[in-house]
């Protein structure tokens, strides 16, 4: 099996929605923001297998918003954000009430999951420029807002479960 093409050598790719686009247009940009997303996901399933089914349910969920971008129409609703909501309220429950700003740190899959909300939080705003466009749904922004709420919560638990504090922001 031969792994590469070249035919993105001169720096277009083909996208089914939009045909041949250069490799900086805005899709590919937000397609490429949502794998980044996908493989930071992955590195915290690796490292925190407890979380593997539900990081797994979320990249899926990632999957389907590209493949929705890229044309596909997979009906992606609003029932995965209710799991979004319902995975939020179950994981705060089991954590302290916080009080302050905490900075990025604690365990190492923390870490990533605080990575993985600042790397949602861009893969919304590059969603939010082409759903303009008409080329991605509200419902795809929606999801991935909430989904930055969740990583949040998910690195705070981690931490809490691990017997880890919070790094605590001092200003």
């Amino acid at each position: 099996m031969v792994w590469y093409t070249g035919y993105g050598d001169k720096g277009k790719t083909k996208v089914p929605s939009e045909g041949e686009v250069w490799k900086d247009d805005d899709i590919v940009n937000a397609l490429g923001d949502l794998d980044e997303l996908n493989s930071a996901l992955g590195i915290v399933s690796s490292l925190y297998p407890s979380l593997s089914e539900i990081i797994i349910k979320i990249q899926s969920d990632i999957f389907s918003i590209s493949s929705e971008i890229a044309g596909f129409d997979l009906n992606f609703d609003n029932n995965k954000v209710i799991w979004l909501e319902d995975q939020i309220r179950k994981f705060s429950a089991s954590i302290p009430e916080l009080r302050n700003f905490v900075l990025p740190g604690g365990h190492v899959a923390a870490s990533f999951l605080h990575l993985a909300r600042a790397i949602s939080r861009r893969s919304e705003r590059s969603t939010v420029k082409i759903m303009r466009k008409g080329k991605a749904k509200e419902i795809h922004v929606k999801y991935l807002n909430r989904l930055s709420s969740l990583l949040f919560v998910l690195a705070l638990w981690v931490n809490h479960n691990s017997n880890i504090q919070n790094v605590i922001w001092k200003h």
